[in-house]
C-alpha cells in the first residue's frame, strides 16, 4: 500500500508533534508523555515547518540520564537525531519497513515538497498489516466454510 493511503486512511486523524531545536529534553519528554507518543518531530526555532531533527524516547533514555546530564538544561539540539532519513507518501509501506530496518530506528517522518505531511511508527506500520492480514484471513474462511456471501 502506498504510504499516502495509510495517511489518509489510517492515520487521519493524526497530529504532528512539533518542538523546537531549543526547547529542553524535559520539554520533550513532557510532550511526549502528553501527547502519548514515543518520537517529536524538531523544527528550526526561527522557521517551525523546516525539519532539523528527530527526538525520541530513547533518545533521552540514552543520551541525557547514562550522562548525568540535567534535562532541563540540556537542549533538544544537542541530543536529538540530525539529517533525518524521511519518506515520501508515493512510497509504499514495504519502503518505509525497510528503510526502518536496515536503519534501525522506529519512526519515520514523511515529507513532501519540504513539507512534514505526517510520521510513520514501526507498530502504525505493524497494526495496519495485522489488521488487514486479519481481514484477508477472515474472508478466506469465510470463503472455505461457505459462511460469507453466496452462502
Amino acid at each position: 500500500m502506498v504510504i499516502q493511503d495509510i495517511l489518509e486512511k489510517v492515520l487521519i486523524n493524526q497530529r504532528l508533534v512539533i518542538i523546537s531545536d531549543h526547547s529542553s529534553a524535559y520539554d520533550a519528554a513532557v510532550s511526549m508523555l502528553k501527547n502519548k507518543c514515543g518520537a517529536l518531530l524538531v523544527c528550526d526555532s526561527k522557521n517551525d515547518n523546516e525539519l532539523v531533527g528527530i527526538i525520541t524516547e530513547r533518545d533521552i533514555t540514552f543520551k541525557v540520564i547514562p550522562k548525568n546530564l540535567d534535562p532541563k538544561i540540556t537542549q533538544v539540539s544537542k541530543i536529538m537525531t540530525k539529517n533525518v532519513e524521511t519518506i515520501s507518501p508515493k512510497k509504499t509501506t514495504i519502503d518505509a519497513i525497510h528503510v526502518m530496518r536496515s536503519k534501525g530506528f522506529r519512526h519515520l517522518p514523511v515529507i513532501e515538497k519540504k513539507k512534514i505531511v505526517g510520521i510513520l511508527s514501526m507498530r502504525d506500520l505493524y497494526d495496519y498489516a495485522n489488521s488487514e492480514l486479519q481481514d484477508s484471513l477472515k474472508k478466506h474462511k469465510e470463503f472455505m466454510f461457505g459462511t460469507g456471501y453466496g452462502s
